[in-house]
Formats: structure tokens, C-alpha cells, sequence
């Protein structure tokens, strides 16, 4: 170990003294942040899951061509995150073991330091054996120390290093996602066929980037130390840097690569797949083999997410009733509102395309300035949109409605819905009230459908014929 001056008071001295007080005490911040990151991972898990679902339902959707792209790329983000914090979660929960237990060799060792072969009267190959393998406890002590800290620093590595390939990932399917977007602006266009070869091209070439500079780091800066590759690698290493982000945990790599032999870094990386992997099989592991999986959507499947008595804290995400034991003589359903309805609804119902503009801050100024020469008229009535006047709402929920179908055991009912709010969590959409006047007391099953295209918008002309009716719910409830 490097001597320290203590007597050295220039600048770098103090730094090289006050680096080396943090190594000593960083065993203490070590378990500080790794237990308080396990509770942050192990209580957040399911708040995150909350977030992703909201995210992925009301932003993440593919409303049009031009968009799926981009939210393929959003969901693949959010997708990776839960496997990022498992693989942290094992991790941590190694490193906190090896802490402890070096704790408590080091208490151990303040009682006794020495281990007294003698005593233990070893006979025949053991006795040079056992004392030449079994380390002192000050050597273990230093071991595990060393141990510890390399996991805690490479654990950190391996999850920088996960994000940096997603959001890689992500930046080349969002730019070869471009394509549809010219083509949805440009149509097919002399220039538009330009653009869209030279995109390919740089696509090509940032793909075939990206794989280099991953192996790279997978192969111990090997393309590094060619003397000829070394050259074409540079500007590839600077670009894909900056992507992914990878500057920021460069020193720790380096510094792992150079110090430990590359056989222990792939055996701890393989062991923490391997774990990681393991455990993800285990949670999917499923032995009830005469039970339905969760793919199955039929009226002899019960899913607690149709009832809002039994739903607890997840979405509305296709429709819902309030409890599957119906007492009243109407029962309210609403129908969850997705934007991946809005290609068929824009296709159906053009007029409804601006329900929901908002009003700009022009357009204030505007009406602010035209009140005062015209004394009849005020901000509110100048600022009201047309297409949301009530007249004009009638004929939009009209023209909303002939492009779902609900049916009670079968029989289509006649439609009247209301623009609604879910006091669930906000959720937007349709609320219907159904007469159950005329149904008799037992079992009966609400099926909700909607217009869905089929295939992709982009592949071909947008047609009537490519619109099919297409279940969204299917809801058992018994009437008292």
C-alpha cells in the first residue's frame, strides 16, 4: 500500500490524506447507502409498477403510424427497469451478507486473533493441509474488505452498464423510427426516398458502431489496443460515449479491468446472471397445471380487475362495473378510453379532432382584447370552442357510440354514453347505463367490443374493411 506524508500540507497532499480517511471509512457508507437502497428497491417495486402502467396506458401508445416507434422504445425502457432493480436487489443483498459477515470476523478477531493448530490434534495430511488453506483472521479480515467493496463498486458498473445498451437501444429505434415519421409528413416523395435512404445508411453504420463499442467493453478494451483499429475505433468511442452515457462510469471500469484478473470478472458477472435469471424463473414458475393462464379472457374466468369492490390499486383498463353481485335495477359500466382508439375514432369520427384542443395563450390575448370593443360578447363565450358546445357534443358521443358494441347475454343494447372520470384513478372514458329491468334474477355476462384496425396503418391505404368489431371485455355478474 502507497505511504501517505502526513506532513505534506500542499494541495495534493491534503486530497491524497483525505481520500485515503474516506477508504478507510468507507465500509461505514457502504452499508449505509446498500441498506437504504435495498429498502428504497424492495418498498418501491410495486409503486414503480403503478407508475409504468399509467405511463405505458395514457402515454405510451401507438395513437397513429408515425408513433410506434417511439413508444416501443418508451415501453423497452421501462420494461428493462424492473429486471435493473432485481439484478441491484441480489446484488446489494450479496454484498450486505459479505459485510456482515466481515463485521463479524472483525469482532471475532478483538476476542481472539490466533488459531491454535495444536489443539486441534490433526493427524495424517491434514495436518500441513489445513493450516497452509485456512487463512488468519487479519488476512480475511483484509479479503473480504477488498471483496466487498469491489461488489458494491461493480454492482453499480453492471446497472450503468444495462442502461447504457437500453438507452443505445432505444436511441437507434427511435432513428430508424423517423422513417415513418417522413413518410406520414413527406408522403413518397422524391426527397422523402432520400431521406429515408440516407437514415438507412446512418443506421446501418450506427448499428454496426454500437456492436463494436459493446464488444469492446466486453473484451477489455481489446479494439483499444489494435494499432491499426485503434484509429477507426476512436471516433466511434467518442460518439457512443456520449449516448450511452458511459463517461460517467468509465474510472470504475478501467479500474476493474486493470487490477482484478479477467477470469474473476466473468465468473462474478456470470454468478449474478445466473442468480438473476434464476430468480426471474423461479417468480414464473407455475404449477397449477389444470388453471387457466393469465392470457385467458372468458366469461368462465373471474378477473377481480372488471369490479371496482375487488380491483384494490391497479387501472381500469378495459371496462368495469361496480361489483359482480348486482342489487340495483340499473348498473352503471364504464368503458375505459385508450389512446390506441384513437386511429379508429379519427377514422370514424373526423369532426371530434379537436374535442380536445387546448386554448392557446394567443388566443387569449385575443379574445381579451376583443371583449373590449365588443361590450355583447365575453372572454368565456370568445374563448369556447365550437366543437364542444353542447350540440356539437351530442353528435361527437353519437358518432363515438356506433363505433363500440355492448352486449348483455348476447343481445345488443342501445347505447347513450356519457363522457366520464373513474373516481378509481381518474381514468377517462365512457359511462353507460344499463337497464336490468327486464333480465331475470341469476348469472348474466356483458361483452363490450370496439372497432380495431388490423394490421399496420402504415403498410397499406386505411379502409372501412380493415376495421373489425373486436372484443375488449367480457363481465360476469348475477343479479339479485
Amino acid at each position: 500500500m502507497e505511504e501517505i506524508d502526513r506532513d505534506d500540507d500542499s494541495k495534493e497532499g491534503k486530497l491524497r490524506r483525505w481520500v485515503a480517511n474516506l477508504q478507510l471509512e468507507s465500509w461505514q457508507l457502504e452499508l449505509l447507502i446498500t441498506g437504504f437502497s435495498i429498502f428504497l428497491l424492495a418498498s418501491g417495486i410495486d409503486e414503480y409498477e403503478n407508475i409504468r402502467a399509467r405511463i405505458n396506458f395514457n402515454k405510451l401508445v401507438a395513437t397513429q403510424d408515425n408513433t410506434v416507434i417511439f413508444a416501443a422504445a418508451g415501453k423497452a425502457i421501462l420494461g428493462t427497469i424492473p429486471y435493473v432493480i432485481q439484478f441491484f436487489l441480489i446484488s446489494l443483498l450479496l454484498h450486505l451478507l459479505l459485510r456482515g459477515f466481515w463485521i463479524g470476523i472483525v469482532g471475532l478477531s478483538s476476542v481472539s486473533n490466533t488459531i491454535d493448530y495444536d489443539k486441534l490434534n490433526l493427524k495424517g495430511p491434514f495436518k500441513k493441509y489445513i493450516p497452509k488453506r485456512v487463512r488468519t483472521l487479519d488476512d480475511l479480515i483484509f479479503y473480504l474488505d477488498q471483496v466487498s467493496s469491489v461488489i458494491f463498486a461493480y454492482t453499480y458498473l453492471i446497472v450503468f452498464s444495462i442502461i447504457s445498451v437500453v438507452l443505445v437501444g432505444c436511441f437507434l429505434f427511435i432513428f430508424i423510427g423517423t422513417i415513418n415519421f417522413i413518410t406520414g409528413t413527406f408522403g413518397m416523395s422524391s426527397v422523402a426516398s432520400l431521406g429515408i435512404v440516407l437514415i438507412m445508411i446512418l443506421f446501418v453504420l450506427l448499428f454496426i458502431g454500437a456492436i463494436v463499442f459493446f464488444l469492446d467493453s466486453i473484451l477489455f478494451s481489446a479494439f483499444k489496443k489494435s494499432k491499426w483499429f485503434s484509429v477507426i475505433f476512436f471516433p466511434i468511442y467518442r460518439v457512443f460515449s456520449v449516448l450511452s452515457l458511459s463517461f460517467i462510469y468509465r474510472s470504475i471500469y478501467y479500474h476493474l479491468i486493470t487490477n482484478f484478473k479477467r477470469k474473476h470478472i466473468v465468473s462474478v458477472t456470470l454468478v449474478l446472471v445466473a442468480v438473476a435469471v434464476a430468480t426471474t424463473r423461479l417468480n414464473s414458475w407455475d404449477r397449477h397445471t389444470f388453471f387457466p393462464g393469465d392470457g385467458v379472457h372468458n366469461a368462465r374466468v373471474i378477473e377481480t380487475s372488471f369490479y371496482d369492490d375487488e380491483r384494490k390499486s391497479r387501472f381500469v383498463y378495459s371496462a368495469s362495473i361496480p361489483s359482480k353481485v348486482v342489487k340495483e335495477s340499473f348498473l352503471p359500466l364504464f368503458v375505459r378510453y385508450s389512446p390506441s382508439m384513437n386511429m379508429s375514432l379519427a377514422f370514424f369520427c373526423p369532426d371530434a379532432q379537436g374535442i380536445n384542443d387546448k386554448t392557446t395563450l394567443r388566443e387569449s390575448i385575443e379574445a381579451g382584447v376583443q371583449s373590449q370593443f365588443d361590450s355583447t360578447k365575453t372572454v368565456v363565450e370568445l374563448l369556447q370552442k365550437d366543437n364542444v358546445s353542447a350540440e356539437n357534443l351530442i353528435s361527437i358521443i353519437d358518432c363515438i357510440e356506433s363505433t363500440f358494441e355492448v352486449k348483455v347475454d348476447g343481445e345488443l343494447i342501445d347505447l347513450d354514453f356519457s363522457f366520464a372520470y373513474h373516481p378509481n384513478e381518474n381514468e377517462k372514458g365512457f359511462l353507460q347505463m344499463i337497464d336490468l329491468e327486464a333480465f331475470a334474477r341469476g348469472k348474466h355476462v356483458i361483452t363490450v367490443s370496439h372497432f380495431e384496425y388490423q394490421g399496420a396503418p402504415f403498410l397499406g391505404e386505411v379502409t372501412r374493411e380493415r376495421f373489425k368489431m373486436t372484443q375488449l371485455a367480457e363481465i360476469v355478474f348475477w343479479k339479485e
